[in-house]
């Protein structure tokens, strides 16, 4: 008799948690459905220069990615860089050698200043300037 009551007790937890579970389960689909019906969560739009700006999420591969990149600033604005500057294309080596120098001064200038380089941020027109922001660092 006493197995018995345990056996109903246990089985009456399992089907409880199970309960649990599966509603946590459907909550979440729940939340997954409303982030990828909302279209525009990682939207790249285009401004008045011709430039898109948005977010470098929006996308997976460099070449598709908006002209100007959402960025939250350290004091918590956000604003937009360019891409070819985030990316810093104007100074990527070429050659084994160049890796080599380049990381030397990426790390002789986090040990320095605390970050690799500032960047300027804009608007979304990419040319009011509002800010900079800091690649690299601690």
């Amino acid at each position: 008799m006493i197995l018995k009551k345990k056996y109903i007790l246990g089985l009456a937890i399992i089907v409880g948690l199970t309960f649990i579970g599966l509603e946590s389960f459907a909550n979440s689909q729940s939340n997954l459905d409303d982030i990828s019906n909302n279209e525009n969560v990682y939207e790249i739009k285009e401004n008045e220069n011709g430039q898109t700006y948005g977010s470098n999420l929006a996308t997976i591969e460099y070449d598709n990615g908006p002209d100007l990149i959402s960025v939250e600033m350290e004091n918590g604005k956000t604003g937009y860089v360019y891409r070819d500057e985030f990316y810093d294309n104007a100074n990527q080596p070429n050659n084994p050698e160049e890796a080599m120098a380049y990381m030397e001064k990426v790390e002789k200038n986090i040990k320095k200043y605390g970050y690799y380089r500032a960047i300027p941020v804009y608007e979304e027109d990419g040319k009011t300037e509002i800010g900079s922001f800091k690649i690299g660092g601690n």
